[in-house]
């Protein structure tokens, strides 16, 4: 806008519409597309305002860069309808990527089936219906006047507030506070209205830059020599909650863009003009306040979490998208497809329990969707801001018309910057953000128009108010679908949107677990008609044919289906199944181990894994699929100890001495702890030295065990005995002396074993040793004791030998026997009172060595 219009009747009419549309939005948008009924009303409200919108909508006289992004915005509607018009056989057998989608066909008997070059057309369908919420709010913004973009700057600006207070009030109430509006895999991050902690970052950023541009109309309105000083507190103040919001969602990339931020919003304020340097002033503050905060231990905690930025999984999202967008390019595989693609090119080694819904880059994603023709639209609008920027920043421009370019332009910049690492453009509340932007930037004034209804303007009011009415009804019963499919109710959804290929895939799925696959045929023919590599429905109509007696198609439907990828749960079951009855162990393994990376780790499946293991065939792969350390490999070896034998478990340790990974002492204390209870003690000592334990002592220095000591424990492993009045913990003796160290206070009261660990020593004679240090005024006598369990009389405390060590360290020896009736022992550290003195002090490096008969 060159300059700003007056404010009619109509627009006033049409103001206070748009202003409650984007309070809604904003305060509802972050949701996400688990909350169908808010995404639902957000699409309702902006339909029934494009209605009114459609009524006084112009054409002429409008800026270029407004006819350029109108004329966009129909080549994305072109495109979205280009991907679900009903394409040959001859036509979309020869697109990049179907090979799968047209075997499943050719196995169901489609051979000659017209499909939509989207894989998922009711996911593209339902893409227009998402779109029309930001073009409202581009519609509103190019022609807002003063006073309309002063309401819209406020409404922003006061929900962003609001969400950044929220967000630092879930911060420091931690995880599991009850100040989360919505359920999200970020608890303890201040995430605000958001589910994302990077949505919030790149709300409140844009908050911030367009901060300043609120106090520069107010000023315009008050006049240039008006005083501002109220405006720039107020500035200030909302920008020293943002920031601390920011920092409050620890996002790596918003808190690398705050800088930046605050740099634009300063380069907005000093081009207002002369009332907006006492802004930037004020902004220069809260970038010195930030340097200030950064050696704080909040901050430094936010840091910390940039050393795990080589930990990040998105580098493995993006490999794994790029080699998708190499199979579908240039057609792409549909909008919204990209959860049903994704799966099919993901590594065994990176499945895990959550689902990968984004590629978390836009650009690819778009890429992989939209393929060559979605990228040629996106380089015209990047184009389209640019040139518009550039024309709004020209010196002959008003400088609060330049500053207000300048703060669309950042907050654009930020937006894509984001969309880098992140999807933010997919909420609603930032979409509709950013396209109040665009708005601003390519807007004009235009002339009011007369209000006088003619022939022309009453059909066009005609054809307005049928597409309404089709769009709305299409929102409610793609967002009712939705909600019925979240609550695993096909039915409904495929009642109420027989075109959504989920809400048949769901129903098919519901028959099939009730042990109905013939029932499920039909649901899954219909979800496949719709998006032919739905995994569920290939799953389910393989099922179904088996069920009917036929085993060729329904054996190959299931075999095309593994090409879906490793998630479909049932899928891998019967995978399993399949190689298990071929021998093909490396395959069954790998649906296992897919299966058991999902968190599907049932006891049948590892007592599976169990079994192959004992074949000598097998286990090689089981081995395989250990080697790569999975989660579930702790699981695997407690399965061992409940059901295998010796020899199967020292065969997979030995396998896993000859791979990378090893087997541990910790990783085989269930299998010593259930050979213990069945008195195998020679057993026990195989498998220790087996999984590499270290010394006659288990874990002597102290450096394996966790923090506070267990009370209870397997062989050679420490155990707390729970004396009343002493308590024993791994410690740090903060001093220079090696790594931690075990460390028991006693009231001076107490006496008894403090301490214990269960040995297995061999009949014969042995040096014992370890390390004292007391610690303040007291200093309790202590005893070590190694008691036979079968023996009647308690054997003797151990005579100790003690000699000085450096900074104030103490090392007892001792010299013992065990008899050839004692297969086990009971090594125990006991305190022996002080005189109520109350006491500290540490042990370390507890050790027993053999003493050869020649030495005695």
């Amino acid at each position: 806008m060159n300059k700003f219009v007056p404010r009619t009747a109509m627009a006033m009419i049409g103001g206070r519409g748009g202003e409650l549309f984007l309070l809604v939005a904003l305060l509802l948008g972050g949701a996400g597309r688990a909350h169908p009924v808010l995404t639902g009303l957000i699409c309702l409200l902006s339909i029934g305002h494009l209605f009114m919108e459609g009524q006084r909508f112009v054409w002429t006289g409008r800026s270029i860069f407004f006819k350029a992004a109108c004329l966009l915005w129909g080549t994305w509607l072109v495109l979205l309808f280009a991907q679900i018009i009903p394409l040959s056989p001859s036509i979309w057998h020869h697109l990049p990527g179907r090979n799968s989608a047209i075997a499943i066909y050719e196995q169901a008997g489609w051979s000659g089936k017209w499909h939509a070059l989207s894989l998922t057309p009711d996911k593209s369908w339902a893409a227009i219906f998402v779109s029309l919420p930001p073009f409202l709010m581009f519609l509103l913004s190019s022609r807002a006047t003063r006073e309309d973009l002063r309401a819209y700057l406020a409404i922003f600006l006061g929900v962003a507030t609001l969400s950044a207070a929220l967000g630092i009030l879930q911060f420091g109430a931690g995880a599991g506070s009850p100040f989360y509006p919505y359920d999200t895999a970020h608890q303890g991050a201040g995430v605000g209205l958001f589910i994302n902690r990077n949505h919030q970052a790149t709300f409140l950023l844009l908050a911030i830059i367009l901060s300043p541009a609120l106090h520069i109309l107010g000023s315009e309105r008050r006049g240039r020599a008006a005083p501002a000083g109220r405006g720039s507190l107020i500035a200030f103040i909302l920008a020293m909650i943002m920031s601390g919001g920011v920092l409050a969602t620890t996002s790596r990339t918003g808190i690398m863009l705050l800088p930046f931020a605050v740099m634009v919003a300063l380069g907005v304020a000093y081009i207002g003009g002369a009332t907006g340097k006492k802004l930037f002033w004020g902004l220069g503050a809260v970038a010195l306040m930030g340097l200030a905060m950064v050696p704080t231990p909040i901050v430094q905690h936010i840091l910390e979490r940039f050393s795990t930025v080589a930990e990040d999984d998105r580098g493995a999202y993006w490999a794994n998208t790029r080699h998708a967008i190499g199979t579908y390019f240039p057609a792409g595989s549909g909008l919204g497809s990209f959860r049903t693609i994704y799966p099919t090119v993901e590594p065994l080694e990176q499945v895990g329990p959550l689902r990968v819904n984004n590629a978390h880059n836009d650009y690819l994603e778009f890429a992989l969707e939209a393929g060559l023709p979605g990228l040629i639209l996106l380089i015209l609008v990047l184009a389209l801001i640019a040139g518009a920027t550039i024309h709004g920043l020209r010196p002959s421009n008003p400088p609060r018309r330049r500053a207000l370019i300048l703060a669309c332009a950042g907050g654009l910049f930020i937006l894509m910057g984001f969309s880098l690492v992140d999807y933010p453009l997919r909420m609603h509340s930032i979409a509709i953000v950013a396209a109040m932007l665009l708005g601003l930037i390519t807007g004009a004034p235009i002339t009011p128009a007369n209000g006088r209804k003619d022939a022309g303007s009453i059909i066009r009011s005609s054809i307005l108010a049928v597409l309404a009415l089709l769009a709305a009804w299409q929102v409610v019963a793609i967002q009712w679908a939705r909600a019925a499919i979240l609550d695993q109710d096909g039915e409904t959804a495929a009642a109420v949107a027989p075109w959504t290929a989920e809400g048949w895939s769901t129903l098919a799925d519901a028959a099939d677990r009730a042990d109905k696959p013939v029932a499920a045929i039909g649901p899954a023919k219909a979800a496949l008609t719709i998006a032919p590599l739905d995994p569920v429905a290939v799953r389910a109509l393989g099922l179904g044919l088996l069920a009917q007696g036929d085993r060729a198609r329904g054996n190959a439907m299931l075999e095309t289906a593994a090409s879906l990828g490793w998630r479909e749960e049932v899928t891998q079951y019967w995978l399993v199944g399949r190689a298990l009855e071929f021998c093909a162990f490396d395959a069954a393994i790998a649906r296992m181990d897919a299966l058991l990376r999902r968190d599907r780790a049932t006891q049948a499946l590892l007592s599976q894994l169990v079994a192959i293991s004992a074949d000598p065939q097998g286990r090689q792969a089981v081995i395989s699929a250990l080697a790569v350390k999975p989660g579930w490999r702790q699981a695997y070896f407690n399965a061992l100890a409940r059901e295998a034998d010796v020899a199967t478990s020292l065969a997979v340790i030995s396998g896993l001495d000859r791979t990378p990974a090893p087997v541990g002492p910790n990783e085989t204390a269930l299998i010593r702890w259930r050979l213990g209870d069945r008195g195998d003690w020679q057993s026990v000592r195989h498998i220790w030295e087996a999984s590499h334990g270290k010394g006659l002592v288990g874990d002597g220095g102290f450096s394996i065990a966790s923090e506070t000591v267990d009370k209870a424990g397997p062989p050679l492993a420490w155990r707390n005995t729970g004396l009343a009045g002493a308590h024993v913990v791994i410690a740090d003796p903060d001093t220079s002396w090696k790594g931690q160290a075990l460390m028991v206070t006693s009231d001076g009261f107490t006496q008894g074993a403090v301490l214990a660990q269960t040995l297995v020593l061999a009949p014969g004679r042995y040096h014992f040793s370890f390390l004292y240090q007391s610690r303040g005024q007291g200093g309790s006598r202590v005893a070590w004791r190694v008691i036979c369990p079968g023996e009647e009389m308690p054997a003797p405390a151990l005579a100790l030998r003690w000699q000085n060590m450096r900074e104030g360290w103490k090392k007892g020896e001792a010299l013992m026997t065990v008899g050839s009736q004692c297969p086990f022992q009971q090594l125990q550290l006991e305190l022996e009172g002080n005189d109520a003195i109350s006491s500290a002090f540490f042990i370390d490096d507890v050790a027993l060595a053999r003493v050869a008969s020649s030495a005695h």
